[in-house]
């Protein structure tokens, strides 16, 4: 069955590499928000977040290593995440990376939806983790042509 585009949205702190400089801890950190209008009952919505970052003074002792998690909460429920745990070699050594991941969701009630993006450190004790960009999430939503 063919799909039309009925509805855009996106949130965007940087498009550049090194165009923010956002600590992240422990706690969770809203980092984009933004709404988006479902306009039909048959329907999915196709999210894109991409989040580029640094991890710093890692400690080498296994098990745990810094980790970015990413959670989208849509009208207060977590629906989509991702967890990158850093790889490093070396305390000193600097690490970059971009974590980008996808969710999808199927025939959400008609109406507007605020979708928001939280990110955290849940292993702050073993090293830094900085947002550096690009830091942004598009939403899209299709319905049967």
């Amino acid at each position: 069955m063919a799909h039309i585009l009925v509805e855009f949205a996106r949130s965007v702190q940087t498009n550049l590499d090194n165009g923010v400089n956002i600590p992240i801890n422990a706690t969770p950190n809203l980092i984009l928000l933004f709404g988006v209008n479902v306009p039909t009952t048959a329907n999915f919505v196709e999210l894109t977040t991409t989040v580029g970052w640094q991890a710093t003074n890692v400690f080498i002792t296994p098990p745990e290593k810094p980790k970015l998690l990413l959670q989208i909460i849509l009208d207060e429920i977590v629906v989509g995440s991702a967890e990158q745990e850093s790889i490093s070699y070396d305390e000193d050594e600097l690490l970059e990376m971009t974590t980008t991941f996808q969710t999808i969701l199927t025939n959400l009630s008609v109406g507007f939806h605020v979708f928001q993006v939280f990110a955290s450190n849940p292993e702050d004790l073993q090293g830094d983790i900085t947002l550096t960009g690009p830091v942004s999430i598009t939403g899209r939503v299709y319905a049967p042509a």
